[in-house]
């Protein structure tokens, strides 16, 4: 069987552009790479293994990876945005493989919203993406977008303008693991499904997630089903600490069935008091959608701001109530240093139980207030 071929990107020294050769030194007076990285992303063919330079490259346009069953072994290289409404590298080609290799762009400015402005953006089936740094981003740091049978693991992500690690479009069957955040514009690490997506996201595992610090929430599912995530910390939040949602207006996300968090830690949350969530939210507020089925257990919430009134909150923002809340399990909650109340809820009796929390090292009898 024929193996993989190996390309280094100095193997192409001189490139085509506007009918000139330039070397790769020569990519404008800011020495721009656009064009010899997209020349070294076409020339791939399936089974080949690009091994970048270990130096830093600038791109002003958007990167794109279109050959399936391809690897970018960035080896210490530094791919630099230069351009926020052209800054993303997009992944179009299935069985993708990136790895060892840091994306930046500027951590200030406004944010934006596009697909082509998010750092790292996977939408081919069955990428592999390990050993990554972003480092800044216009949007997002990564982002997925429909992607299926992904596997995201051993990944920084700082500064960035939105989320860190982006998860929508009806993504699904993820392995999510080994994970830092700090400092994003919005949350954390995030599933969100929204009324117009093709399909939930689904089949989804997160495991060791750390999230420093956010501007948003830490770790959220906001419309997904048989999402599991264990193994984490999350703190200095500016809203909850984790948030399990169905939205409405303006975000109107879908459904949340079979939500499982456990076995992490949640300090310094909502620290913003005109977002009045507290360290875990579970929220309904989507007419015609639901949140069912949502278990968080075994988790050290520790010093939630004294700017809002509750640690954990159940609430449904449906008018009148109906059946959108059911079979939410808060269980194994030890509440530390806190001055505000344990427990807020204004979902109906029956939908929810509280088991197994304590104060301070000591039990506690909880209820709604």
């Amino acid at each position: 069987m024929q193996g993989r071929a190996v390309i280094a990107a100095g193997a192409v020294a001189m490139l085509l552009v506007g009918c000139q050769a330039k070397s790769a030194a020569d990519q404008g007076p800011h020495g721009d790479d656009t064009a010899y990285l997209q020349a070294q992303f076409d020339a791939l063919k399936p089974g080949d293994t690009l091994k970048l330079d270990p130096r830093v490259y600038h791109h002003s346009q958007v990167l794109t990876i279109r050959t399936p069953n391809v690897t970018i072994d960035g080896n210490g290289a530094i791919l630099t945005a230069t351009n926020d409404a052209t800054s993303a590298v997009d992944v179009l080609g299935d069985d993708t493989t990136i790895t060892n290799v840091t994306f930046t762009a500027p951590t200030q400015g406004k944010r934006w919203m596009g697909e082509q402005q998010h750092k790292l953006v996977v939408k081919g089936q069955r990428a592999a993406i390990s050993n990554v740094t972003v480092v800044g981003s216009a949007g997002a740091g990564i982002y997925l977008s429909g992607a299926q049978h992904f596997v995201i693991h051993d990944v920084s992500i700082r500064g960035t303008r939105a989320d860190g690690l982006h998860m929508t479009g009806g993504s699904a069957y993820g392995d999510v693991e080994n994970i830092k955040t700090d400092q994003t514009g919005d949350d954390g690490v995030s599933v969100v499904s929204y009324n117009h997506d093709p399909a939930p996201c689904h089949d989804i595992t997160e495991k060791n997630i750390a999230v420093g610090s956010s501007r948003a929430r830490g770790i959220t599912v906001v419309g997904g089903n048989n999402v599991d995530i264990s193994h984490f910390s999350v703190a200095n939040t500016s809203a909850a600490g984790l948030y399990v949602a169905s939205e409405g207006d303006p975000y109107f996300t879908q459904s949340v069935d079979h939500v499982t968090m456990s076995d992490g830690s949640v300090t310094g949350a909502n620290w913003d008091p005109s977002i009045e969530l507290g360290a875990i939210a579970v929220y309904a507020g989507n007419v015609g959608q639901h949140v069912r089925d949502v278990s968080i257990s075994n988790i050290t919430v520790t010093a939630t701001s004294p700017a809002v009134n509750r640690n954990v909150a159940i609430i449904d923002d449906m008018s009148p109530p109906a059946d959108e809340l059911r079979n939410i399990s808060l269980s194994d909650i030890r509440l530390v240093n806190t001055r505000v109340a344990p427990f807020f809820t204004n979902a109906p009796d029956g939908s929810y139980t509280l088991t197994n929390w304590m104060l301070d090292g000591k039990p506690l009898e909880v209820s709604s207030i």
